[in-house]
């Protein structure tokens, strides 16, 4: 039992134009149903009407009745043990929140810097135009043949060995490096066998042999 009901605009729709007797008579079922639950017992249009509220007067008794028991039970939360706890510093009144550290993030921070950084290195080495090694080579003083040099290692995908280039700078050195030591194996040979064959011996300069064989160190 209720001591009123909400009335809506579509109810009074749906009646307003009846005759007077059906008007009365569906009024008093949708407010019977809504205030008391009183289902009307004829056939008539009442009987229509009233099923036609029935689902909205329904929702409102509900809402009504929840409404006096005090709402929606509450349900209780279970700790989270993720959640910041709540510590006190020693002599103040006042809570202070720490925050707990979470392994797993940090965990996956760490993964991403690590990757970030391989990423970074892998992308940080630009190979060179021929210009630019052309360009190094006359600064330094180094006698390669630049375009040879950016072809030799484009066809090798700028790889050393196994592994990607990291410096070609540090490529042009070693490539004059050993272009030096194969160059001064070459003379050593050649001053050798010319001597050791007996090829113009008596116009050999035994000092410049000496010079020869040692690399132009004598």
């Amino acid at each position: 039992m209720r001591d009123s009901i909400v009335f809506y605009r579509s109810f009074y729709e749906a009646v307003k134009d009846l005759p007077a007797d059906q008007f009365k008579a569906c009024v008093k079922a949708i407010m019977d149903y809504g205030l008391d639950g009183t289902v009307p017992e004829t056939c008539g249009i009442e009987k229509t009407v009233y099923l036609m509220a029935k689902p909205q007067i329904d929702v409102n008794n509900k809402r009504y009745l929840n409404g006096t028991k005090g709402g929606r039970p509450t349900t209780k939360k279970e700790p989270n043990n993720n959640q910041n706890k709540t510590e006190a510093y020693p002599g103040s009144n006042h809570p202070v929140t720490k925050a707990e550290p979470n392994v797993n993030d940090n965990d996956n921070v760490n993964d991403i810097k690590k990757k970030d950084t391989k990423v970074s290195k892998e992308k940080s080495f630009q190979p060179p135009s021929v210009e630019n090694v052309r360009e190094y080579c006359q600064e330094g003083g180094y006698r390669v043949d630049a375009e040879y040099f950016v072809d030799f290692y484009t066809a090798k995908d700028w790889m050393v060995g196994k592994n990607k280039m990291k410096d070609w700078k540090a490529a042009v050195r070693n490539w004059t490096r050993n272009n030096r030591e194969e160059g001064q194996a070459c003379r050593k040979a050649s001053a050798a066998d010319r001597y050791n064959q007996g090829i113009l011996k008596n116009e050999i300069d035994i000092e410049a042999l000496e010079r020869d064989l040692l690399g132009g160190m004598g």
